[in-house]
């Protein structure tokens, strides 16, 4: 009977205590501070694309409408001048016609069956004149430069198109791409017909090109004074585009990707760019993922731990649209993950708050305290977490959150925080 009562205690207990941590994805958008802030802080921006390539452009269309009307100039000149070369051709061979028509028949036979000379006069050919082809210039692409500032230069916490602030200019190189070339490859191919196996060699065929589009970038203050410039190295280096691989030998008329890969690159590279402008001096939106913890357990005993998850969640996606209102919900779920760290117990797999909570709790704590930026709180739960003996996954984990937190206080300090 005493047994059997032991084992009903130990199922008891099992129920209690059964408990496991899950995690959730969590997608939030934190206000990033930049890494080297314009003092004082401008009103707002003005942003430009520009095209180094335009001039040339310019003067390449100026030179084509000049050959064109040179040539056609040529072509009405020569079509002016048609109707008295033929009738100097037409003059010149009546002319002709009569000098050999007087010429006796002996004179004629011993020309042509002697001297092997046929004399009989022939009209002057006078061609036709015809309009010289003048081909159109290869120009690079022109775009709508103002569509292409106002969607892709932005500078997050400025208010944009107001003057006497910064002066926000990229200025695109043009794209460049390497001619088409058809590569060829063998490959072994094996065949099993009747149980008999045939190896051949297969030739496979597809196009390669490279390619890029160097830009460059300006940002100055309303008197002109440079405050960030560069030009990303990474944007003069050659990539390169391998087609599909077949069979067939496709066409090397590339027309198509290329549109397709011209436009995607300059998308890109403006991205980038604006990337790295908000970062130095922007107050960028970023997006952070990461994951949220929560007790799942068979009875309530968790239920604090599951309510301040749900306050969390909530507090995450409202902090972008209103911090105030999203500092509320973060902070009931802070308190609540405080509250309950008191029962912390790394050593009791069956305390409430084990050392899987324990952990899991911390993470959650972090999380807070970074959107928050409340460093000197975060700094206290690293240094606990630094003393506990953690899984290899925790302490990449752990390493991660301190290099997080280095980047935060680093920003706190610019931006005298």
């Amino acid at each position: 009977m005493k047994y059997y009562f032991l084992c009903i205690l130990t199922c008891i207990l099992s129920v209690n205590y059964a408990q496991s941590v899950k995690g959730e994805e969590l997608v939030y958008t934190f206000i990033k501070l930049p890494s080297t802030p314009v003092n004082p802080k401008p009103n707002g921006y003005l942003s430009f694309v520009t095209a180094a390539y335009e001039a040339e452009n310019q003067r390449l269309l100026a030179q084509y409408e000049q050959d064109k009307a040179l040539a056609e100039a040529d072509y009405q000149r020569e079509m002016s001048e048609l109707p008295a070369k033929q009738k100097a051709a037409d003059e010149k061979y009546e002319r002709e016609m009569v000098a050999w028509n007087e010429k006796s028949t002996a004179s004629k036979i011993i020309e042509s069956k002697v001297l092997n000379e046929n004399n009989h006069p022939v009209k002057d050919y006078v061609p036709q004149p015809y309009r010289r082809i003048v081909n159109a210039p290869t120009l690079k692409t022109s775009y709508d430069y103002n569509a292409l500032a106002s969607t892709y230069l932005t500078i997050d916490g400025f208010n944009k198109g107001t003057p006497n602030g910064l002066i926000y200019n990229v200025n695109l190189q043009g794209f460049e791409n390497t001619p088409a070339r058809l590569v060829s490859e063998v490959k072994k191919e094996v065949t099993r017909v009747n149980n008999v196996s045939t190896t051949t060699d297969v030739t496979y065929y597809h196009i390669e090109f490279t390619y890029r589009h160097p830009m460059s970038f300006r940002i100055s203050n309303a008197s002109n004074e440079e405050i960030y410039a560069a030009a990303p190295a990474e944007f003069t280096n050659f990539k390169t585009y391998v087609g599909t691989s077949s069979k067939t030998a496709p066409s090397t008329d590339i027309s198509v990707i290329l549109k397709t890969i011209e436009d995607k690159i300059l998308q890109d590279n403006l991205t980038v760019i604006n990337h790295l402008v908000n970062d130095r001096m922007g107050f960028e939106k970023t997006e952070r993922k990461t994951e949220l913890f929560y007790v799942k357990s068979k009875n309530e005993s968790h239920d604090d731990i599951k309510s301040a998850y749900n306050n969390a969640t909530l507090g995450f996606k409202l902090f972008n649209t209103s911090e105030e209102q999203g500092s509320i919900k973060l902070n009931e779920a802070i308190t609540a993950w405080t509250k309950a760290l008191e029962e912390s117990d790394l050593e009791d797999k069956k305390a409430r708050i084990d050392k899987d909570v324990t952990i899991a709790l911390y993470y959650n704590l972090l999380e807070a305290y970074f959107i928050t930026r409340n460093t000197s709180a975060a700094d206290l739960i690293l240094q606990k977490m630094g003393l506990m003996d953690l899984s290899n996954r925790d302490k990449k984990d752990l390493e991660k959150y301190n290099e997080l937190y280095v980047n935060l206080k680093i920003r706190k300090a610019a931006n005298g925080l």
